[in-house]
């Protein structure tokens, strides 16, 4: 397969991601997968969404490990796309279903028990407007599962305008409370507060050259040069993320939604 090398740096970065398959994970990969699972009685008989599912990790992952039903959303096309080659892979066609679209547009005349939404809810253009929508979503109870980031310390101008121009958009940077200030509606059924390790060089090769290798095997590429490109702008993605882990933290939460209570809060938070 031809593919020109120009246009792997000329990707937005949602393009790049769908079209090297990255496994975008939320903050705490499968650890934070399987705390979801077995914190928010997720089983067979659960019905999930995935907001911004990006190429399907999460949402491809708990169908598989719990025999759900489950469904992706996400604005960008190619992602979508690739998710759903990911789900045949791994024999799920008939269990996930992904649908391009904004995830504040979306509607489902059946509704869910559990809505990931990862890290992804801050770096919408208004999260309140989603979780208006999530709590639509639900019928009358339902779990929220989010991994957000936060910042434990400042994180360097320079550094936010580079990471802006890897990524697209700026990280996180409210502090725990600000960030939470968005699920104050919810009831915490479980949270745990972590920081992410910088990973080391071999650590990051290793992940870039699997990758790459994996991406080229599917397009049938022996052009080097080409698998160069591909390597330096994922290598460069996952540099970026490494040189944040030092200004971040993230939690892991089930979060319950009642729909009797919300969004007040009658239970103490500690």
């Amino acid at each position: 397969m031809y593919i020109d090398s120009r246009r792997i740096n000329e990707m937005s970065y949602t393009e790049f991601v769908a079209f090297i398959n990255q496994t975008n994970v939320p903050p705490g990969s499968y650890s934070t997968l399987t705390k979801w699972r077995n914190n928010s009685n997720l089983n067979a008989g659960s019905r999930v969404l995935e907001v911004a599912c990006t190429t399907g990790f999460s949402i491809n992952s708990l169908v598989k490990e719990s025999g759900c039903e489950g469904v992706g959303i996400d604005l960008c096309k190619d992602s979508i796309s690739q998710a759903r080659v990911n789900a045949e892979q791994m024999g799920l066609g008939n269990k996930v279903r992904f649908t391009a679209i904004d995830g504040t547009l979306y509607e489902s005349p059946e509704k869910f028990s559990h809505i990931v939404v990862g890290a992804g809810l801050g770096f919408f253009p208004q999260p309140e407007r989603m979780i208006e929508n999530i709590c639509r979503l639900f019928s009358s109870s339902g779990y929220l599962l989010a991994s957000p980031f936060y910042t434990v310390e400042d994180i360097p101008e320079k550094m936010l305008n580079q990471a802006a121009k890897v990524f697209g958009i700026t990280p996180t940077v409210q502090p725990y409370k600000e960030v939470m200030q968005l699920y104050k509606g919810f009831e915490v059924y479980f949270e745990e507060r972590l920081q992410p390790l910088p990973e080391t060089e071999k650590e990051l090769h290793h992940y870039c050259e699997s990758t790459v290798e994996r991406a080229s095997h599917s397009y049938g590429l022996e052009d080097e040069g080409v698998k160069s490109m591909m390597y330096d702008r994922l290598y460069s993605i996952k540099k970026m993320s490494n040189e944040l882990r030092q200004y971040q933290g993230y939690n892991v939460l089930v979060l319950h939604y009642d729909a009797q209570c919300y969004p007040n809060r009658y239970v103490e938070l500690f």
